[in-house]
């Protein structure tokens, strides 16, 4: 796992060289006025921080830990298959059932069958979540979600 770690901080540093020339070619700006090349740099520069970190916990363990398993449960791509579909129709419906309808039946799906939590707790998320992120993006930044049948 070190070895991997290494070389995985390599590329994302080369990576994070590449995303960070390629901003400086467009004017940057500034915190109050930023221009188009802001905020890839601003990511370049912590990818590159976080490879650089990547690196030094490499060099720095003892041991090289035995490299985990991407699905350890059994079964678990029919939850990522389902995730994507639910994704999917999220998007093809949210102009016709709108964003807060869509975004209410995606967070219950995902919470309740791909999550296994309490109906309760489901209920709960769901409706903080779902409020949350329409007074974020509709009332806060005033972003224009669509409305669907009932145009709320």
């Amino acid at each position: 796992m070190k070895r991997l770690d290494k070389i995985c901080s390599v590329v994302f540093l080369v990576f994070a060289g590449v995303i960070i020339w390629q901003s400086l070619s467009v004017p940057i700006g500034n915190f109050g006025t930023p221009g188009p090349g802001f905020l890839p740099l601003c990511v370049g520069i912590i990818l590159a921080l976080l490879s650089c970190l990547l690196w030094i916990e490499a060099n720095l363990a003892k041991t090289s830990a035995p490299p985990v398993p991407f699905f350890p449960e059994r079964g678990r791509w029919l939850s990522v298959l389902l995730t994507v579909g639910a994704l999917a129709a999220y998007g093809m419906l949210i102009e016709f059932l709108g964003f807060i309808i869509c975004t209410f039946l995606l967070l219950l799906f995902l919470f309740r069958v791909i999550g296994g939590q309490k109906w309760w707790l489901v209920f709960t998320e769901t409706i903080l979540v779902t409020l949350a992120t329409h007074i974020i993006f509709k009332v806060a930044l005033k972003v224009q979600l669509p409305g669907g049948l009932w145009r709320i």
